[in-house]
């Protein structure tokens, strides 16, 4: 009789992070899986591994012996995953516990790889949450081939190998220049989500919300306050005055990127279901960053057409710039989501015609826009996967109606839909999906510092600039 395995991961511990990795990754969590994830202290790991289980944990949950052997000392400078294989099982220790990742809200100026120009730079997460799920999702996968089971998740998007999305932050835009910039992206039949600066366009948004796009909010007053009852007051002033037009609201962007602790609380308050701010994540998946409130982050790449112009990128380096992103994140499996404000892709709507063209040609990447990633992704939340195998055969309890990703313990993956009962031998699969991950350059910390103080000088200034009674008193 062929053995039976359960997909899945068993999860040992209340882990914040870890779940919000697993949720993104579309993995069961099944107690009856030989596979677990360790975050808290437990009898016997030693025992269960070497009786052919595997475990993924962090240097907290281990057992004072297994911890000497793996030389693992509490030294700041320690760097990678140890793996240690034990009788018939095998141990993954992480240098980094994902609770952790998903807590730090803090930001800082980094620099991001071209072979174009300079390297541009922007102000994002200080750590990124998007290497870190890539981590733990290559360790998930190395257990389960280490078993000899195949891994088995929910597909990222409904079709392709990507997504694509453009989003246009209005900061300080006139109206005609955002309808100018509406009506372009409508004659390319591009479909984009526009987050309006709606001080500035307050008395011109019919015009605007008539155009064929998704809307979201992305200020009243273009800053991001210290305190709950300012922020929420603006954000609120802002959605008012676009609601009263008849759109409704989903997606909220915050004015340079930043995140605030209390925006969860505040939009879910607010009744919209996304925000997307690249200083608490970029290039990554779509999560849930508190686990209590119903709000989807939606990260997106932090760097703008604009940035590329700053840094020395001629047009055509702007381009190549985003084309080999989009393509990197296809191999990858990774979404692309690009960002950038009216002025400039008006004045550069050659550079964005040829980047969507590049990406229409290419055939496997879902072009969308943000709401239908909102739409998606809670779609996909929603979909419960189980299942046992058994020699060449996966049994589904029920059909699923998305695409999952089926890796052989030798690597080689399909994308497929699936019926209850599925037959490994009459797939086609191909070859491992390739590993390329974005270089992380260095540059000169004091040239960092100087751009993060001119960049904190703007914001004061047009915080200055913007100071309205209404906020004051609020």
């Amino acid at each position: 009789m062929k053995p039976i395995s359960h997909i899945g991961v068993n999860m040992i511990g209340e882990g914040k992070g870890w779940m919000k990795i697993l949720s993104q990754e579309g993995v069961p969590v099944n107690r009856e899986s030989d596979i677990w994830i360790v975050h808290r202290k437990i009898d016997g790991m030693r025992d269960f591994v070497c009786g052919g289980g595997a475990v993924l944990t962090t240097p907290e949950y281990i057992e004072r012996d297994i911890l000497r052997e793996l030389r693992l000392k509490a030294r700041k400078k320690e760097k990678g995953k140890r793996i240690k294989e034990m009788g018939d099982g095998i141990l993954i220790v992480l240098p980094f516990d994902p609770d952790t990742v998903f807590e730090d809200s803090k930001r800082k100026r980094k620099c991001f790889y071209s072979e174009y120009g300079r390297f541009p730079d922007e102000t994002v997460s200080s750590i990124s949450k998007a290497k870190a799920r890539r981590t733990v999702v290559e360790c998930i996968k190395e257990l389960f081939a280490r078993k000899g089971i195949p891994y088995i998740h929910k597909w990222y998007y409904p079709e392709g190998k990507s997504f694509f999305a453009l989003r246009v932050d209005t900061d300080f835009a006139p109206a005609e220049k955002v309808v100018s910039l509406e009506t372009s992206l409508q004659k390319i039949n591009l479909k984009a989500t526009f987050f309006l600066d709606v001080r500035v366009l307050k008395n011109h948004l019919s015009p605007i919300l008539e155009g064929n796009h998704s809307f979201g909010i992305h200020c009243y007053n273009h800053t991001v306050y210290p305190d709950r009852k300012r922020n929420y007051k603006n954000i609120k002033t802002a959605k008012e005055l676009v609601e009263k037009e008849g759109m409704r609201l989903k997606g909220f962007a915050s004015p340079y990127g930043i995140w605030h602790r209390e925006f969860p609380e505040i939009l879910e308050e607010l009744g919209f279901s996304y925000s997307s701010e690249f200083s608490y994540s970029y290039d990554d998946l779509p999560f849930f960053p508190d686990r209590k409130r119903n709000l989807l982050q939606i990260p997106i790449h932090p760097i703008c057409i604009e940035s590329l112009l700053m840094s020395k990128h001629t047009k055509e380096g702007v381009r190549n710039y985003f084309t080999s992103l989009i393509e990197r994140n296809s191999l990858m499996g990774e979404p692309t989501i690009i960002y950038s404000h009216p002025n400039a892709l008006v004045e550069n709507f050659d550079i964005l015609k040829e980047i969507i063209d590049y990406t229409r040609e290419k055939g496997d990447i879902w072009i969308t826009d943000m709401d239908e990633i909102d739409d998606w992704w809670r779609k996909r939340g929603s979909i419960q996967l189980s299942a046992i195998t058994e020699g060449n055969i996966i049994k589904f309890t029920e059909k699923i109606p998305i695409p999952v990703e089926i890796i052989l313990p030798d690597g080689r993956q399909t994308i497929c839909n699936v019926d209850r009962t599925v037959d490994l031998s009459k797939l086609s699969f191909g070859s491992p999906r390739p590993i390329s991950y974005p270089k992380e350059p260095q540059r000169n910390k004091l040239w960092l510092f100087l751009r993060e103080i001119e960049s904190r000088f703007y914001m004061l200034r047009t915080r200055i600039k913007e100071r309205s009674d209404f906020l004051d008193a609020g």
